[in-house]
């Protein structure tokens, strides 16, 4: 039987919903100012994003894009063996700052989806508020 996964990480920062979204769209370029490991890197198909056809591989997550609204929201749907769902950055407003929620939403498999989760859940947390760290300083420039 499948095992709902719903794993959300949050963060507020001083920034233009515009900026952290232009931002968020870079990571895996040439451009990506944000990705906190260098030695893990987030790598996506070259170009402008195309849902169906972007691809992203990072911390053994394989996903193409599912959605992209700009200044709102970047959905990735997972590709992975046992895994069925998505994972993605949304963002909204909070008074005069900008929140980010970086969310995953699956429903995984009892033996390949498991054992994928268990392996990605300490890297989900880490990099998260890495990602939130640096891009926190990005944003200071």
């Amino acid at each position: 039987m499948p095992i709902e996964l719903h794993e959300v990480r949050s963060r507020s920062f001083h920034g233009t919903r515009r900026r952290i979204f232009h931002l968020l769209e870079e990571m895996g370029t040439s451009g990506d100012q944000i990705w906190p490991f260098a030695s893990q890197p987030f790598m996506r198909s070259p170009g402008p994003m195309v849902v169906g056809k972007t691809e992203e591989w990072h911390l053994g997550i394989h996903a193409v894009l599912a959605e992209v609204v700009p200044e709102e929201r970047i959905v990735w749907r997972i590709r992975n063996e046992g895994i069925d769902g998505t994972h993605g950055f949304y963002l909204s407003t909070e008074g005069k700052q900008t929140l980010l929620a970086y969310r995953i939403d699956a429903l995984l498999s009892e033996s390949d989806g498991r054992l994928l989760w268990r392996r990605y859940e300490d890297h989900f947390d880490r990099s998260a508020e890495a990602l939130f760290d640096k891009l926190a300083r990005v944003l200071k420039r």
